[in-house]
């Protein structure tokens, strides 16, 4: 069992709840009054410029920018009056028919969609605000210096972004549309945390709102918008949110309840987290139609003409499957106009067996990881220099899967789809240990956030029970030789580093910077020369060795604190790999979105199975929302995840007698005894050592391996 492939390269979104999207109508029944105006509000986020992917739902294909045309159009056949609008994020990260040209096609796109009103996303702000005005306004695109723009003929809106130069809005704050003889105001926002999303090059020349002047913004706008007529107010937010089991969390969530309980904030629509939200917050309805165009929320008003107040809201979200449904021919015709242009996107360039993957590259080493890192060292800087000593990747910045099979361009360009340009830096053998330690950084309540650089060149053991100033206990060229601090060694990074990004602020401070090629054509090229269209091969070599964090507490539902430390080893497996395993064992693919962690990024290579596991009801997390992914699995946690798996196989057992067995049994963790003696009773589970069952042990990945071929056969049984 290799159980470091667990993760799908297709999207990973729901089965069961996608397959009605009147499961997620939040409105009542009660019918429209007379005279009352029924608009529906078609809006789709997180396009990413995926024009020609086709994502898996339930294991259905669905997606693509044709078959998304053909929903929208029958929809707006389908109602006498609506609007078609965007929410930010609908270019950058995008598919290479569409980031070849500097995300032209998208726009273009859009225009001939007629849609009526756009926000910005973070990822809007990708190449800086000069190249966000040409694709807005027209004009020859900055970075490419080949495309020109015909620039969007429809308003963005967005009223947190200001430009220093003017202090005023990049963009204007909002619109009035009128439709059905009813006016309607769109108000834009963007997630506060942009700044740590982009490259500050990205957001050179701009400051966000804090929370705070945000609300006061809306407010204001809200007001603006009253004394011009408009009483229907919906706020394009491409900030994050979710709904589960009823309650709609995150960032949108939090603005609706720092608003006024007398707001005529009618609708917030989020964005950013790729995920379902249909669910009202202080009275306002907050909506979010996952990503990549699959799926579109439809939002219902009903609107009194006389007064213009929502006296009726509702939403679905509408997946979009591709089964029965012909695609728009106006798109295909557009999307081929483009491909044609690339014919690269669809040779092959080598195979891959599906090892050559992100797994757990957030907190280590990963295969992926080793084979970028590997090819931006190798990159040609036009200085007649010999290789470079180090290059790092940010985990960040590596956004897919190497798909097991046929490898083309468009598949590596989905893998880095930002178009990053590659920067050889001079640093120091101390700022190369600086920059390592830059990897272990802490979220605003105190948290870890770890963004372990994949490396070339170079070996580095850390533990991470240490501080972070000496985490670092060995740290070596590849052949082992130890770094001199005071050398002078070259490294390559991409410039959303070189310029301070994901926090590596010491690369600021190097001595000569030099800039290259771009990310993507390095790869490319790498790929080509290194594996000559065979076998493309990477793994995990060693260059990075960390010794897990010993445990501070033990969680709530997967277990409540009792302060007791694990004892991990350099064997042990982290509770994200420990549910990886049982995730691809199993053959889950269920959960329509990340789960609702804060110490776990949507990115996250884990994220899709931390997911899985919590949609199937086997993990719960933590008490105060977090799962320490990286933190070792102890024997009992593992215990109370494989019960929550059998369910109905496990015997009734008296946990007393049972454990009674184990000298130790007084160290069981209340909420763990019964999960480990209906265990121990099946056979699964056994003492570690004579006579103890060594709850609070970590778990080595041979043991999980064990454990979880016995459960599988347990429960086909």
């Amino acid at each position: 069992m290799n159980w470091k492939n667990w993760r799908k390269p297709s999207v990973g979104l729901a089965a069961a709840a996608l397959l009605s999207a009147q499961l997620f109508g939040t409105a009542s029944t009660v019918s429209a009054a007379p005279g009352d105006v029924e608009v529906h509000l078609l809006g789709i986020n997180d396009l990413h410029g995926q024009l020609d992917t086709t994502s898996t739902v339930a294991d259905k294909p669905a997606g693509t920018a044709a078959i998304l045309a053909t929903y929208l159009k029958e929809a707006q056949a389908k109602y006498e009056h609506s609007l078609l609008f965007h929410n930010g994020d609908s270019v950058g990260a995008s598919a290479p028919v569409s980031s070849l040209e500097r995300d032209e096609p998208t726009i273009e796109w859009m225009n001939m969609m007629g849609f009526d009103v756009g926000s910005l996303g973070n990822h809007e702000f990708d190449h800086g605000i000069a190249a966000l005005k040409a694709q807005l306004n027209g004009g020859l695109d900055p970075k490419d210096g080949k495309v020109m723009h015909g620039g969007s003929k429809f308003p963005y809106v967005n009223a947190n972004a200001i430009e220093e130069a003017t202090g005023k809005p990049l963009v204007d704050p909002y619109v009035i549309k009128e439709v059905g003889g009813v006016k309607i105001g769109f108000i834009g926002l963007v997630t506060k945390q942009t700044p740590s999303k982009v490259s500050p090059a990205g957001t050179a020349g701009v400051r966000f709102l804090s929370a705070a002047e945000e609300v006061a913004a809306v407010n204001k706008y809200a007001k603006e918008l009253q004394e011009q007529g408009v009483e229907t107010i919906v706020i394009l937010a491409h900030d994050p949110a979710s709904t589960k089991e009823g309650v709609t969390t995150g960032e949108a969530a939090d603005l609706a309840k720092a608003l006024p309980s007398d707001t005529p904030v009618d609708v917030i629509v989020a964005g950013d987290n790729h995920a379902m939200a249909n669910g009202e917050v202080n009275g306002i309805l907050i909506v979010q139609a996952y990503s990549y165009g699959t799926a579109f929320e439809d939002i219902k008003l009903l609107i009194d003409p006389n007064t213009g107040d929502v006296t009726e809201k509702s939403a679905t979200v509408t997946t979009t499957f591709q089964e029965g449904v012909k695609p728009d021919a106006d798109t295909v015709a557009l999307v081929k106009k483009y491909l044609d242009k690339h014919p690269e996107l669809t040779k092959p360039v080598g195979t891959t067996d599906g090892s050559v993957t992100r797994t757990d590259a957030y907190n280590n080493e990963a295969a992926l990881g080793n084979l970028i890192a590997d090819a931006m060292r190798s990159a040609d800087f036009g200085d007649n220099a010999e290789d470079a000593d180090f290059a790092f990747m940010n985990p960040g910045g590596i956004r897919a899967d190497m798909p097991k099979g046929d490898i083309t361009f468009a598949d590596l360009a989905k893998i880095q789809p930002f178009g990053n340009t590659l920067v050889k830096l001079t640093l120091t053998g101390d700022q190369v240990k600086q920059l390592l330690q830059q990897q272990w950084g802490t979220n605003a309540d105190g948290t870890p956030n770890t963004k372990t650089l994949q490396i070339s060149g170079l070996k580095y053991s850390a533990d991470m029970n240490k501080p972070v100033a000496q985490r670092i206990t060995s740290l070596t060229l590849a052949d082992g030789t130890p770094i001199d601090p005071k050398k002078s060694y070259t490294a390559v990074v991409n410039n959303f580093m070189a310029g301070g990004g994901d926090n590596y602020k010491v690369l600021t401070e190097a001595s000569e910077s030099l800039a290259g090629p771009t990310d993507l054509d390095v790869f490319y090229s790498y790929i080509v020369d290194t594996f000559k269209g065979g076998a493309i091969t990477a793994a995990v070599e060693g260059r990075i060795t960390n010794t897990p964090a010993a445990g501070e507490e033990k969680p709530d539902a997967d277990g409540p604190a009792t302060g007791r430390p694990a004892t991990p080893t350099s064997e042990s497996i982290s509770r994200a790999d420990f549910v990886s395993m049982l995730v691809e064992s199993l053959g889950l693919n269920q959960a329509s979105t990340s789960a609702v962690f804060t110490d776990v990024a949507a990115d996250a290579p884990y994220a899709d199975a931390i997911a899985e596991a919590v949609n199937a009801g086997f993990i719960k997390g933590y008490g105060a929302g977090k799962f320490h992914p990286d933190r070792s699995i102890t024997r009992e946690e593992m215990a109370t995840i494989l019960a929550a798996v059998l369910k109905q196989q496990l015997p009734t057992v008296n946990a007393t007698s049972v454990l009674g067995t184990f000298e130790d049994a007084s160290t069981v963790a209340a909420y763990a005894k019964t999960p480990v003696a209906q265990l121990v009773q099946m056979g699964i589970l056994d003492a570690a050592e004579p006579g103890s069952f060594l709850p609070k042990n970590a778990v080595l990945s041979t043991e999980a391996e064990s454990v979880i071929e016995q459960v599988l056969a347990a429960s086909a049984s």
